[in-house]
């Protein structure tokens, strides 16, 4: 009678042990799983913040054709791809777009030809009208980058241009036709822009 209760107790311990060994193989397996699961959710996540800053770095500039001036402030921009233009149709304000021509207009950050000259209304217009002319004769139809800012509250862009090598900002202030307007913090040509000042003077 012992031998058959110590016989059944211990086939109960062995079941329960084979049994007990599946279930913590099993739940190793399955936490495993999830590890591996968690891991690719994760270089996911990465790749994604990744492709983002990436998508803000190119949202950040354009290229175009350097269309025409009809201010001393602004530019405008011709881009001839036709889907690259049509973003721009639901994000700037009537002023700053030309659906026509298939411009946008650039507002000239850290210049100002207006803010620059005080000398008489009758100097100041011709100034104004001479600094428009030199900077069209000079970079029409040419093809430019635009290191652009969106102002959200006036539907505008505010950028920094270049012809090849030739930043258009700068080129204005070492002509004379601007000051260098510093804004809330300098920009990355800050520097440029002060010897640019300097060789006008």
């Amino acid at each position: 009678m012992n031998f058959c209760r110590f016989a059944i107790i211990a086939n109960l311990i062995f079941l329960i042990s084979v049994l007990g060994q599946k279930h913590f193989l099993k739940a190793q397996t399955n936490l495993l799983k999830t590890e591996s699961i968690r891991k690719k959710l994760y270089e996911r996540m990465d790749e994604k913040k990744k492709s983002k800053t990436l998508s803000k770095v190119s949202e950040k500039m354009f290229s175009g054709i350097f269309s025409r001036v009809t201010d001393s402030e602004s530019v405008w921009i011709r881009i001839d791809n036709r889907s690259k233009y049509r973003k721009w149709t639901f994000k700037l304000s009537k002023n700053n777009l030309n659906l026509q021509r298939q411009e946008v207009r650039v507002w000239l950050k850290n210049v100002s030809p207006k803010l620059s000259v005080s000398h008489g209304k009758e100097y100041n217009e011709w100034f104004l009208k001479k600094s428009a002319y030199e900077l069209q004769n000079m970079f029409y139809n040419r093809e430019v980058r635009v290191n652009y800012d969106y102002s959200e509250k006036l539907y505008r862009l505010d950028g920094m241009l270049w012809s090849g090598d030739t930043n258009i900002n700068v080129w204005l202030i070492r002509n004379g036709w601007s000051f260098y307007l510093l804004g809330e913090e300098p920009p990355l040509e800050h520097h440029e822009f002060l010897a640019a000042e300097n060789e006008a003077r």
